[in-house]
């Protein structure tokens, strides 16, 4: 089985890559120097009116989602910038404001193996799917179909898999000819 919980107009939803790894200036635990701190800054300084946060691990150990309960709606583009502002992953948050842009039903949302516990609401759907809904491998899921219906080469365009190198870009107007160009290891 797996939940979805859809962001509602009053929450934020976090994808938290690497939380526990050490931050580049003090060592300290990024989630602590960049995710807490940012989010700290933005209540005090009356940008973000926050009622509660909410954190729980992910699918990997050093991997965690956060789901921010604001006290009033916001509209959805501002959410999804907050999102990325706050250390959201960048790779989701382009794929969420693509899919705000293009209409898409739930640009931004959480799929868990098991609902929140002590979460203040109930998930907005369930599926039968017991394995990670994997864009690259779109499962044969319903609720897939409806929410995401889309993968992010649809949205972006497909990702090459070659290794490449030495391809260096000059200074001013580039040629689309040198963006086109792949030198591939063989």
């Amino acid at each position: 089985m797996s939940v979805w919980y859809l962001a509602h107009d009053d929450e934020l939803m976090l994808d938290l890559d690497e939380y526990m790894r050490p931050t580049k200036k003090k060592g300290g635990v990024w989630g602590e120097e960049f995710f807490r701190k940012r989010l700290r800054d933005s209540i005090l300084d009356g940008k973000l009116n926050v009622q509660d946060v909410y954190l729980f691990h992910s699918h990997s150990e050093q991997h965690y989602q956060a789901i921010i309960r604001l006290k009033e709606s916001m509209p959805l583009v501002e959410r999804l910038v907050w999102q990325l502002h706050l250390g959201s992953d960048l790779y989701r948050g382009r794929c969420d404001l693509m899919r705000a842009a293009r209409g898409v039903l739930a640009p931004s949302l959480l799929i868990r193996a098991e609902p929140i516990n002590a979460f203040y609401r109930e998930p907005d759907r369930v599926c039968k799917c017991t394995t990670k809904h994997r864009t690259e491998d779109p499962p044969d899921c319903e609720v897939w179909r409806e929410l995401r219906g889309m993968s992010p080469w649809e949205l972006f365009g497909k990702r090459n898999k070659w290794k490449e190198h030495g391809v260096k870009l000059s200074v001013g107007r580039v040629p689309l000819e040198r963006i086109m160009e792949a030198r591939v290891e063989e």
